[in-house]
């Protein structure tokens, strides 16, 4: 969440000069479910997506594929909710060349939380993990081909990271199966997002000029 107060500043000034755009809109900036919902509402878009949860799940299938030294193709499993540290790893539905898959918890939980805070120890900034999240976003978005992605999108008022089956450009929400600790946590990174846009909202962010 941090830069959530000066990032909606720039998001806001693009939705104003976006004012009812009919296109496809792809929301990169962090916070970006937060974000991407801010944008939504000023602008009036109707396609708008975050690709933070994109990013969250390769991320969780690279771990899970190093642990098992297994290739990364042959990992399924999805991160949705919040892009961010209330992010839910659905371990109960990841399989592993099509068995379920033993996810040790604490390890890729550590490594999702501890990536960001890598990137900025290092080079302070990644291109490559969201330009492939985008590229693979649009690529289903503008039906250049068809398949599932999890992108942040509204579910009831608040973008959240969601699994869709992509079709000829239009998205269709495929719900997981979760246990009970990830819809606990599904429902938490819910709140956590909708207090998060009311904080901008109440403080009446004014678009840079």
């Amino acid at each position: 969440m941090a830069g959530l107060a000066a990032n909606a500043t720039v998001i806001a000034e693009w939705a104003h000069t976006l004012t009812g755009y009919p296109g496809t809109v792809v929301m990169v900036t962090n916070p970006v479910d937060v974000l991407a919902r801010y944008f939504a509402d000023l602008s009036r878009a109707r396609r708008v997506f975050g690709i933070g949860s994109a990013t969250d799940t390769a991320r969780y299938r690279l771990a899970l594929a190093q642990h098992h030294r297994v290739p990364v193709d042959t990992v399924d499993g999805y991160v949705i909710g919040e892009h961010g540290d209330s992010a839910v790893i659905c371990a109960s539905s990841t399989t592993i060349n099509g068995r379920p898959a033993t996810v040790p918890l604490d390890v890729v939980t550590a490594e999702l939380r501890d990536r960001p805070r890598q990137i900025n120890r290092g080079i302070g900034r990644v291109r490559n993990g969201p330009s492939a999240a985008v590229l693979s976003a649009l690529r289903k978005l503008l039906a250049v081909e068809d398949g599932t992605d999890v992108l942040s999108v509204n579910r009831d008022g608040v973008w959240l990271g969601i699994r869709l089956q992509i079709t000829a450009g239009q998205p269709t929400v495929t719900p997981l199966s979760l246990n009970e600790r990830e819809a606990a946590q599904f429902v938490a990174a819910r709140a956590k997002l909708g207090a998060a846009y009311r904080t901008i909202n109440r403080e009446g962010v004014t678009p840079c000029r």
